[in-house]
């Protein structure tokens, strides 16, 4: 399944891309028959390869490699599969071996392989129902994912909720006390000189912003971040999640 792009999360209940599928095996007649079986089930070739580093090599662009244990070169499919998981490969790898070779599929699984195949006589049969399987799977993790988020997102805004509430309480108050104070002095203000008129002016203006970024805070309905300076994040105070970011001079 393609991942989605850095900093998001499909939707659980989005449609899924068709996923994509390289098939790694180094008899050409083989990898013709399992590329008509992947086409059968649905399912997206984009590729092919005949040896483990170009299976490595190819594996990023795909969401399911479908891995040969014996392939041209002194490398195996299990070699490649070792890299790749090495390497952080995010996505699935189906072991596919001949008759007989079940201790390579156990060892497989232990690498990291999602499933395995025999290739016997009923391998036909068999390739699409472990795709499935293997396709089933990938959905469910990638809801388990998106709910995951989600869940962590609701936290999140929770959190944020308490902490404006917080705020609110405890600066509404001297915030009021201040306003009243500049006001008691604007009865006076005909007979202050003009620098402490501008002075009176300047310290409303300031009690204006932290009162409207008081709302903004009580307004808030979402928790994204945005760089303030270098690395250092800061949640957005933007009125709207698509409004004007408030950076570090305002």
């Amino acid at each position: 399944m393609s991942a989605a792009p850095a900093g998001t999360t499909a939707p659980a209940d989005a449609v899924p891309p068709v996923p994509r599928v390289l098939i790694v095996e180094d008899d050409a007649a083989q990898a013709r028959l399992v590329e008509l079986l992947v086409a059968a089930a649905g399912l997206a070739c984009v590729g092919r390869a005949a040896t483990a580093q170009a299976a490595v090599r190819l594996a990023a662009g795909a969401d399911i490699v479908l891995m040969d244990y014996r392939l041209e070169g002194d490398r195996s499919g299990l070699d490649a599969l070792r890299e790749l998981r090495a390497a952080g490969y995010p996505g699935s790898v189906v072991m596919m071996t001949g008759h007989g070779s079940e201790r390579v599929a156990a060892e497989a699984l232990h690498l990291g392989a999602s499933d395995y195949i025999i290739k016997d006589d009923g391998f036909t049969q068999l390739l699409p129902e472990v795709l499935a399987r293997v396709v089933r799977v990938r959905e469910i993790e990638r809801q388990l994912a998106a709910a995951q988020h989600s869940l962590i997102r609701a936290e999140r805004r929770a959190a944020i909720g308490e902490i404006v509430v917080a705020l609110s309480h405890e600066i509404n108050n001297p915030l009021m006390a201040l306003s009243s104070q500049l006001d008691l002095l604007g009865l006076d203000e005909r007979r202050l000189p003009p620098t402490s008129v501008a002075a009176l002016a300047q310290a409303r203006q300031q009690l204006a912003r932290i009162a409207a970024l008081l709302r903004r805070l009580a307004e808030l309905d979402h928790e994204e971040a945005t760089t303030y300076v270098g690395t250092t994040r800061m949640t957005d105070l933007a009125t709207t999640p698509g409004g004007p970011k408030a950076g570090p001079g305002r």
